[in-house]
């Protein structure tokens, strides 16, 4: 699912039929475990216009997934059960479920101290990904709740890179965080780490460049002023003082447990909002050039 929608055989991926087919399946996929309606089943295919046939040509679909999913290399199954059908699968068996595992798994290290190791789950979850969820899947509402995973991806990247900074690595995330942040230039959360790691490695006029140029885009893009946090952030910079990042606990290979090089204090950059998209606030001087 973690880019285009494929089923692991036994001797090499198989192929899914695309239309009606590929449809159901990556429902059933986004909906793993739990019970998926034949009447949504019917709306996500033909929408507002369904023929006398919808139910029995879906009934025609999930029969012949069915059939390509036994040659699968796991154990994933459909059965049938009302009001409609449950795609059964383990978490080692689905990319998405194997992603949001370990995601998971790394934000409990991270509360625990263990920030090298929430950066290597993490490094290995963002692996997974191939594209973007379900790339070339003809379906607006599952689209929808397919952008939604690209979302949790983002979020996952950057909770590696603020593990990264507090294990004191800022001057090796600069060159990934400003690739980031130009395929993202609207996520404050990245800009804000951006503008740390520049002025930790001793680059403060890029520091104060960088959020000079997410105001400009903001403004031209969404008629918004950069938030509260990324203001306060570019204020501590000007006056050259944003504070040192904080030693965290960093593992040994051993086990053992030593202080680390410095990572940023959680305040020094932008926190996450819930959306995942970095706040702003409405521009109040949409006549001044900032």
């Amino acid at each position: 699912m973690l880019g285009p929608l494929q089923v692991r055989g036994k001797d090499g991926p198989l192929r899914v039929p695309p239309g009606r087919q590929e449809v159901i399946l990556a429902a059933l996929l986004l909906e793993a475990n739990r019970v998926v309606s034949t009447n949504y089943l019917v709306d996500l295919i033909w929408e507002d216009n369904p023929p006398e046939t919808a139910r029995t040509q879906v009934q025609i679909c999930v029969s012949r997934l069915r059939k390509l999913l036994a040659g699968a290399d796991s154990t994933v199954s459909i059965s049938t059960r009302p009001p409609g059908y449950v795609l059964h699968v383990d978490t080692g068996d689905v990319d998405s479920l194997l992603f949001t595992g370990l995601v998971a798994m790394a934000r409990r290290q991270r509360d625990e101290g263990e920030s090298e190791k929430a950066v290597a789950l993490l490094k290995s979850a963002v692996a997974l990904w191939q594209g973007h969820c379900l790339t070339g899947l003809d379906s607006a509402p599952l689209a929808n709740k397919a952008r939604r995973l690209d979302e949790e991806r983002l979020s996952a990247v950057e909770l590696r890179m603020q593990s990264e900074l507090e294990l004191g690595r800022h001057d090796r995330l600069v060159g990934e965080l400003q690739l980031l942040t130009h395929e993202n230039p609207l996520r404050e959360r990245l800009r804000g780490q951006l503008m740390c790691a520049l002025y930790w490695s001793g680059r403060q006029a890029e520091a104060l460049e960088a959020f000079r140029d997410g105001r400009r885009i903001l403004g031209q893009e969404l008629g918004l002023e950069p938030g509260r946090e990324l203001r306060r952030l570019e204020a501590a910079i000007l006056a050259g003082e944003l504070p040192p990042p904080v030693r965290v606990r960093a593992s040994r290979p051993g086990g053992d447990e030593a202080a680390s090089g410095a990572g940023p204090a959680e305040t020094a950059a932008p926190r996450q909002p819930s959306d995942g998209t970095g706040r702003a606030v409405p521009r109040t001087d949409a006549g001044s050039d900032g």
